[in-house]
């Protein structure tokens, strides 16, 4: 049997592997750290094989390059996938609400292109549990 393909669903903030902008506003705050160790202590178990970590793509000059990186390796099984939704540039999470039925559309059609579907989704906050209803 194969192992667990996890998608954890965190839509606003500025997630990167390495440098977290804490503090930089409100939604970088200690939720991007949770989430963060989260995805990494799950792709360490034995039996999660792949665990992808579902965040926006952001192409703005004001933030880091990193965000519009649509691919980030978190390590063995691990990664960031960022997709494109909304405008290109960085918004607050009060702010995208407008955009997460666009987010779900190209969740859905990204999904279907894939050999394997993930066996569970874990959404973090209201905004990524709407998407992971949907």
């Amino acid at each position: 049997m194969a192992g667990l393909y996890v998608l954890h669903l965190h839509l606003h903030g500025l997630l990167r592997g390495h440098d977290l902008e804490l503090g930089r506003d409100a939604d970088t705050g200690g939720q991007t750290t949770y989430v963060l160790e989260l995805a990494r202590s799950l792709a360490l178990r034995p039996e999660v094989e792949r665990l992808e970590v579902v965040t926006r793509l952001i192409q703005d000059r004001r933030v880091s390059a990193d965000y519009a990186k649509a691919w980030e390796s978190l390590g063995p099984h691990a990664a960031i996938r960022r997709l494109s939704f909304g405008p290109r540039r960085y918004l607050r999470k009060e702010l995208l609400w407008p955009h997460l039925d666009e987010l779900a559309d190209a969740l859905a059609e990204s999904l279907r292109t894939q050999d394997q579907l993930p066996d569970w989704i874990h959404a973090h906050y209201a905004d990524a549990g709407y998407v992971g209803a949907l």
